[in-house]
């Protein structure tokens, strides 16, 4: 068997397209060659085929801000897999801000999975410390999106 070449800047620009474009995964193929980056959900660092992990320092400080996260008592995490919206339509002021007072059962979000939107309600009352996530982004599972001040 010979031996692969790698285009480190390749790898590079694609986990940064990843990173800004709030991506889970991308392949580029050239003719029988092909390079595939995914996002390590855990951990939210980029990984690269046969799990070498490429990392920058923002995507280190990046995982240790959503660790931090995920700690708090007050965080609300995603009930499913989907796109989430911060509002209502478009046009339409977000359903939360920072600071905002928030009681259990106010709404928070909207999840689109399978093309039904489901409403994402607060679990208890606070104020509103930190939104994670940001508008039309893919979220995952249990994944961190909002962390309300419940003190």
């Amino acid at each position: 068997m010979g031996k692969i070449s790698i285009d480190k800047s390749l790898i590079k620009d694609l986990s940064d397209l990843i990173n800004e474009n709030n991506l889970s995964e991308i392949t580029v193929t050239q003719g029988r060659n092909s390079v595939k980056v995914a996002r390590n959900i855990i951990s939210s660092g980029p990984i690269v085929s046969h799990s070498n992990i490429v990392q920058s320092d923002d995507d280190i400080n990046n995982k240790v801000i959503k660790e931090t996260n995920l700690d708090h008592p007050g965080t609300v995490k995603s009930p499913m897999v989907g796109t989430i919206y911060l509002a209502s339509s478009p046009e339409a002021k977000p359903f939360i801000t920072v600071g905002q007072s928030v009681k259990e059962g106010d709404q928070l979000f909207i999840i689109e999975a399978m093309k039904t939107m489901n409403p994402v309600k607060s679990p208890f009352a606070g104020t509103v410390k930190e939104i994670i996530v940001k508008n039309e982004m893919s979220v995952e599972f249990d994944e961190a999106l909002v962390i309300i001040d419940i003190s």
